[in-house]
């Protein structure tokens, strides 16, 4: 399994379309497997009131995945924003069990990021408040690539998208 991460708007969907016409890998989001799990969705603001009860109805998705024997990518992320709004991590043992075989990052411009929501989710983020979640987005993806043996690609934007592909293909 590929974990794919990046920030809200960074372009998870978009890179993940690209990588299944490319490779022909399916893809499935973090967020859907956890909304049919749970029966429930999320609400609009993105911001997450029962982040670490959620992370039970992924591993368990993932592991129906799993059981199919087929490789697939996984797009989520490290952190999310609790109900206050506060940059959280997601629980160090979501990761250890999820035990990806690869971890790309996607990050982009914080501005590019900050355009995105505001046209597709009608939010208004501050820059500084992207920067601030990409920038602990970034801090915990290392960290657990380290701690869990994982490979580990950071897209620096829409610019290596390719290589990030390329990286896919090598594993």
């Amino acid at each position: 399994m590929i974990f794919i991460s990046g920030v809200h708007g960074v372009g998870k969907s978009y890179f993940c379309d690209m990588v299944k016409e490319t490779t022909g890998i399916e893809s499935y989001s973090a967020s859907t497997l956890i909304t049919q799990k749970k029966h429930s969705g999320f609400a609009k603001d993105k911001l997450i009131p029962d982040i670490d009860d959620n992370q039970q109805y992924l591993l368990q998705a993932v592991d129906e995945l799993r059981s199919s024997g087929k490789n697939f990518i996984l797009d989520g992320h490290f952190c999310l924003l609790n109900a206050s709004g506060e940059i959280t991590r997601i629980p160090y043992d979501t990761f250890t069990t999820l035990n990806p075989d690869a971890i790309i990052l996607l990050m982009e411009k914080s501005e590019v990021i900050a355009d995105r929501r505001k046209e597709r989710d009608g939010i208004e983020a501050s820059v500084q408040s992207i920067e601030d979640f990409q920038h602990e987005e970034c801090a915990y993806a290392k960290e657990i690539a380290t701690e869990i043996g994982s490979k580990l690609f950071i897209s620096g934007g829409a610019g290596d998208l390719a290589q990030a592909i390329d990286f896919i293909k090598a594993l």
